[in-house]
């Protein structure tokens, strides 16, 4: 089996320098970072490297400038057998959409060139640090025409000839196989990396490395860079800008002021309240450049919506009813038209149905094809989807087949009038959402396309209260599905028992890979979710980060972050936790964040209300103590 693997190159995000930020613009100073292999796609070639077999090839492809050639030569020092670069003037600023057009040519290019057939698999990570929006990969698999099997933690082959694809699934693990080749499989974290040797590093050296224009590739230059995407930045801007206030730093042996400081917040309610927004933007007079429905894309599993479908109605209503405009939700499935009474009530004003069996169990296939029809039949203006796992391999998929624009997980919407190209756009979408692992926010806003589309983070809307008196039309939605569109055939699954609830939390206390080891986190942890939950006489769990699930110090189901669970808790403390934008989406609704950690320069510390600079070992102990303390003395 030969394969191709969509490889990045991306600054070094782990360690900004104070040099690197400028200030006055709200942006990175890219020339002063190291530039480095995205490590997701450290992942894919380690994938790449199970799934070939004797005699073929890896050959890693990547879109970039010249200099990304010492990434593609790092490729070559692992496992890569050749290396290609797409390098032309032409694809420089492209968005998402454009960047899957020029990949999905390349890999059509290298197929041909070294003679792959149909029999090849694609492999990418399932996201790059700089942009976090999961993007890329399911819109070239749109392009290509095949099938996607995301979050892969590891491959193997059967001894039927089946590739078995282990991928967290809505459900839980399950293992997948592709019905026909070429399959694109994006990777997570889950095996051990492969390692340069010396051997190969010294021939990397000496490799020819294949470079190719857009014109090689029978790319015009509509299609690429600025003039191919379908989205604009239209503002970037410092996080700083948008928080409500700075991290308060304790001394770690003040720790009885800072439990003084969190019940005082606590009994306001926390220091994240929702407030009222500015004026509502109206339309008036003015010829809107979009015309048509607001829709949410309803999620559901088993028979229950999800909590970012409600969310979003709730946005979408204020979004809906600034436009003069009506509110559509959009519920695919099986038997699922029960569900469309709630939609009703939490304000959508047409229900749109899509039943057929095939839509029983997610498929991106299917449900693109379906989605895509409605959007072409209905033509809304605005289509929001949760940035769920679901949504972030879906969404993609449905923009590109839809000759659309999409802005990924979007911390924050509202309509405006927006000067572009010398003429004013009325009534646009504005998206705002965080990148290059949330030191800068960019607003942005959709072009050249029909339909604005963006994906949400879930607990960052907020739904609106049921009301069962609301009226609202179901329409049922005729479509056209047959077995040909199944390209996955699940081997087998396996659901993951869930003995945490932290969506009924009220304080979680999370530990991150800084803690060292399971017996570690065990000992601290615990003990510190304990105290905390007795202090305020509430519910408490515990949590992690993705990386400490992934060296085995707590099970799946206590996974804070995209994904995992996305939480909101009145108190929300981290242990050993860098901030990496995956764990930060799913937490930084928190009421009240406290950071502890022993680097000072720490992404958390920007996330969070209060801080503690210092080792676990010298701070957990004074905190429990003190934790103690104190709920004796209110006991008594």
């Amino acid at each position: 089996m030969n394969v191709v693997v969509l490889v990045k190159q991306v600054p070094d995000i782990s360690d900004i320098r104070p040099d690197a930020w400028d200030t006055e613009k709200g942006t990175l100073r890219r020339g002063v970072l190291d530039s480095v292999l995205n490590p997701m796609d450290l992942h894919a070639l380690t994938l790449a490297a199970k799934i070939r077999r004797p005699g073929s090839k890896i050959v890693a492809l990547t879109m970039g400038p010249p200099q990304a050639e010492e990434m593609l030569r790092d490729c070559l020092a692992r496992c890569a057998d050749e290396a290609v670069l797409l390098s032309d003037v032409t694809f420089a600023g492209a968005d998402t959409c454009a960047t899957a057009v020029a990949l999905a040519y390349g890999i059509r290019r290298v197929a041909q060139e070294f003679g792959f057939g149909s029999e090849y698999a694609i492999l990418a990570g399932m996201q790059s640090v700089d942009g976090d929006t999961a993007q890329v990969p399911p819109q070239v698999a749109e392009e290509l025409g095949i099938e996607q099997i995301a979050y892969v933690e590891d491959v193997t082959w059967r001894p039927n000839g089946e590739l078995a694809a282990r991928r967290i699934g809505p459900r839980g693990m399950e293992e997948a196989s592709p019905k026909e080749y070429p399959v694109l499989i994006t990777a997570t974290s889950g095996v051990p990396p492969i390692y340069r040797s010396f051997h190969r590093a010294r021939e990397a050296l000496r490799k020819n490395i294949t470079r190719w224009k857009a014109a090689d590739l029978g790319l015009k230059p509509a299609q690429v860079g600025l003039k191919g995407s379908r989205t604009q930045v239209v503002r970037i801007f410092s996080p700083s800008e948008a928080r409500e206030g700075e991290c308060k730093l304790v001394e770690p042996d003040r720790v009885e002021d800072l439990l003084e400081e969190l019940r005082t917040a606590w009994n306001n309610g926390g220091l994240r309240k929702k407030t009222a927004s500015g004026p509502k933007y109206q339309l008036g007079d003015k010829k809107p450049d979009y015309k048509g429905e607001v829709w949410v894309f309803a999620e559901h599993e088993e028979g229950k919506l999800h909590n970012v479908s409600l969310e979003l109605l709730g946005k979408a209503r204020e979004l809906a009813d600034s436009l003069g405009e009506r509110v559509g939700a959009v519920l695919a499935g099986h038997k699922v038209e029960g569900m469309a009474q709630e939609l009703i009530a939490h304000g959508a004003d047409r229900v749109y149905v899509i039943e057929h069996p095939l839509l029983e169990e997610f498929l991106p296939i299917p449900a693109k094809k379906v989605l895509v029809e409605a959007v072409r039949r209905h033509k809304p203006q605005i289509f929001l989807f949760g940035a769920t796992p679901l949504g972030r391999e879906l969404a993609p998929r449905v923009a590109y087949g839809a000759r659309s624009g999409l802005t990924a997980d979007c911390t924050q919407l509202e309509i405006s009038d927006v000067k572009r190209d010398k003429r004013t756009l009325a009534g646009v979408l504005r998206q705002t959402r965080p990148a290059l692992g949330g030191n800068i926010m960019a607003t942005i806003i959709t072009k050249n396309s029909p339909v604005q589309m963006a994906t949400v983070r879930p607990a960052v809307m907020q739904a609106l209260p049921a009301n069962p008196d609301c009226s609202g039309e179901v329409i049922k939605v005729d479509v056209e599905l047959d077995e040909s569109c199944v390209k996955t055939c699940i081997l087998s699954r396996q659901s993951l028992p869930s003995s945490a609830d932290l969506a009924k939390a009220s304080v979680i206390v999370a530990g991150g890979r800084g803690l060292g080891n399971k017996e570690t986190f065990d000992r601290v942890i615990r003990p510190l979710a304990e105290a905390f939950g007795r202090f305020f006489e509430s519910p408490a769990e515990v949590g992690a980060s993705r990386a400490a699930v992934e060296e085995g110090f707590i099970s799946r189901e206590h996974q804070v972050g995209q994904t995992g669970q996305t939480v909101q808790p009145r108190l929300y403390v981290a242990v050993g936790i860098s901030g990496a934008i995956q764990h930060i989406s799913g937490m930084q609704n928190s009421g009240i964040i406290v950071a502890i950690n022993k680097d000072p320069r720490a992404g958390i510390f920007q996330h969070a209300d209060f801080g503690i600079v210092g080792e676990y070992e010298a701070v957990a102990p004074r905190l429990l103590a003190a934790l103690e303390k104190k709920s004796t003395a209110v006991v008594s």
